[in-house]
């Protein structure tokens, strides 16, 4: 059996979906003998990743699965080993920056990582 880094994409639906659209792209690790495997093995368990829920408002929130955007072997489980890649093109460079700084200063400020 091999590990394969497999590139997820849903549709994120509140409500009736009268709202600005959203995609949810998730890299997950699917252990399979192949590529074949692997997405078959994805496709078949994408619907039980993300249940429903509904949330403060009491509006449904679906995760609708969309398809497969790409798969990679992973060819050692080791520390540091590269899952997933993606290249960014934001309108604006001072926003990305500034919200991956805030991402950043958040992540750090807590304090169960290391429960």
């Amino acid at each position: 059996m091999k590990w394969f880094a497999v590139n997820c994409i849903y549709q994120v639906i509140c409500g009736e979906g009268k709202h600005t659209p959203q995609f949810n792209e998730q890299t997950r690790l699917i252990q399979a003998d192949g590529i074949a495997q692997a997405l078959d093995k994805a496709k078949l368990n994408a619907v039980h990743f993300n249940p429903s829920f509904n949330n403060c408002n009491g509006d449904k929130v679906v995760w609708k699965f969309i398809g497969v955007g790409g798969i990679s072997a992973v060819e050692e489980l080791a520390d540091g080993v590269e899952v997933s890649s993606r290249i960014v093109e934001p309108k604006s460079v001072t926003q990305y920056l500034e919200k991956l700084a805030h991402r950043n200063k958040s992540l750090t400020n807590q304090n169960h990582f290391d429960n």
